[in-house]
């Protein structure tokens, strides 16, 4: 009958809307799903290509340098507390650098000369070495004592600032008031080669540590050097005759032989008969 297939129909139409529905429903939470997953990941995808960026290099401070330690007596060490630079600013920094590594040389003393530190050091070439040497002429401008006494004072100053030492002080100080004491009984161009010598023996010993010999003399050193040449006394003035009687006349006056005024020998020349002075005996008349 019509109304039988009409249903038939109508349930079957039914069906597939049903299905068509529950389709549609899930595919709409199919792409929900899919949109949520798509949103997420550009976060992931980014972090995979974004470069976590480095921390800047940090730059180095500046490195800290000590104070170079001063070497005393025995090796024992002790930092100075200035800059040596700062203390002596008028001596050149490679002068000051020679002195405290005990390279510095006897020949090199003019250098903290004030009135002599820019002269140059002459030099010699000798044939039978076929070598430039330093000159004897360097050694005959010390002429006086005191272009070595003045700055050899200047040397153990530095010396003793950068030692830092009581006793290594007292040494040089010693040195000092013996070579004055040789100086005034010993030519000088003895007691220079003496001093030369001496004081370059002491550079290996200081280097070392051991500041000792510079209060000791060096008889060995002397022997060769000085002792021959010790100075000559100085000629003592002759003393005037003393006078028994300084009232008596001058015999030699009244004889005529003494004609100097004031006598010579210190005797008033007067008359020994009349005591004038402008006469003596040889003119008196009666």
């Amino acid at each position: 009958p019509p109304d039988t297939i009409m249903t038939s129909t109508d349930t079957s139409v039914t069906d597939k809307l049903t299905t068509l529905c529950d389709s549609h429903a899930e595919l709409r939470a199919m792409m929900q799903d899919l949109l949520a997953r798509f949103n997420s990941t550009p976060t992931a995808s980014t972090s995979l290509f974004t470069t976590t960026p480095m921390p800047a290099p940090t730059l180095p401070g500046p490195t800290f340098v000590p104070p170079i330690p001063g070497v005393g007596l025995n090796g024992a060490s002790s930092a100075a507390f200035l800059s040596l630079r700062t203390h002596f600013p008028d001596v050149d920094s490679a002068v000051i650098v020679a002195i405290i590594s005990h390279e510095f040389k006897a020949m090199d003393l003019h250098k903290l000369d004030p009135t002599n530190c820019d002269r140059d050091v002459a030099y010699t070439f000798n044939g039978s070495t076929n070598q430039f040497e330093v000159s004897n002429r360097a050694a005959k401008e010390y002429k006086t004592p005191f272009s070595i006494i003045i700055p050899l004072q200047m040397y153990f100053d530095i010396l003793a600032f950068h030692v830092n030492n009581a006793s290594a002080t007292s040494l040089f100080f010693c040195y000092t008031t013996h070579l004055v004491k040789l100086i005034a009984e010993y030519e000088w161009t003895a007691m220079y080669d003496y001093h030369t010598v001496f004081f370059n023996c002491r550079r290996a010993e200081m280097a070392a540590g051991d500041f000792s010999q510079w209060g000791k003399w060096d008889n060995d050193l002397l022997s060769e050097h000085v002792y021959a040449y010790q100075k000559s006394a100085p000629s003592k003035p002759a003393k005037a005759k003393a006078v028994s009687n300084p009232n008596e006349a001058c015999r030699k006056y009244n004889d005529g032989c003494c004609t100097t005024t004031p006598c010579s020998w210190g005797w008033p020349h007067t008359c020994t008969t009349c005591g004038k002075t402008d006469h003596g005996k040889h003119q008196h008349k009666d």
